[in-house]
């Protein structure tokens, strides 16, 4: 019988393996890559994302604890001397780290206000029964690039149109030139709003922490 007769294969070299069963290698393509940029920057905005609010979260605490710790040196203050210390100007320290008020920024600078809810004798008073420090060292900058700002109101007063009770407050408030540029953001004054800790109740660009209600 007549058979069909083929040519023969190509000879392999020895080890080799026949096209068909060679692996599948080739580059990356474009939608390949894409898709891996894609992710990429995906992945890099929620990295950011988290960073953003941890710092965000660290303005808030760190705001909220010097408040805390002021709240406590009022009352040791208070205790010893037998009145709260005098509202003093923005950054001023009203006697909490030493006797008397001074500029931490310029302590060559003496206090020339006065003390209304105090004694006529008030400076004398304090130099005899003060017992400080209450606080290490007046905190700086805010976070926001403002001043702390200790107030004593024994009347209700206000504040960029909010209306603030009789107290004492820490205000986290702008700088001494009083630019716009160191107030609180809306979003983050509108956080402390939301937690009650904004006692003048309204968006101003500056947040009043009650110390002690009056």
């Amino acid at each position: 019988m007549w058979q069909k007769s083929f040519p023969p294969s190509p000879r392999l070299p020895q080890g080799a393996l026949p096209y068909s069963c060679q692996p599948f290698l080739h580059g990356f393509t474009l939608i390949e890559l894409l898709v891996v940029i894609a992710i990429i920057g995906i992945l890099s905005a929620v990295v950011l994302s988290n960073v953003n609010s941890a710092r965000e979260k660290a303005k808030f605490t760190g705001a909220q604890a010097q408040a805390r710790q002021l709240a406590q040196s009022v009352l040791l203050y208070d205790s010893d001397v037998g009145f709260y210390p005098p509202d003093v100007s923005r950054g001023w320290d009203p006697g909490f780290s030493q006797p008397l008020p001074y500029d931490p920024d310029n302590p060559s600078a003496q206090w020339n206000g006065t003390c209304g809810h105090c004694p006529s004798d008030w400076q004398t008073i304090v130099q005899e029964r003060w017992r400080g420090s209450y606080f290490s060292v007046w905190p700086g900058e805010t976070p926001w690039g403002g001043e702390y700002d200790y107030n004593y109101w024994s009347a209700t007063t206000t504040r960029y149109g909010c209306v603030v009770p009789p107290g004492i407050y820490l205000g986290v408030q702008r700088d001494r030139s009083d630019t716009r540029e160191s107030a609180v953001p809306e979003e983050d004054e509108q956080y402390f709003l939301d937690k009650g800790l904004d006692a003048d109740g309204c968006l101003n660009g500056e947040i009043q922490f009650l110390l002690q209600r009056l």
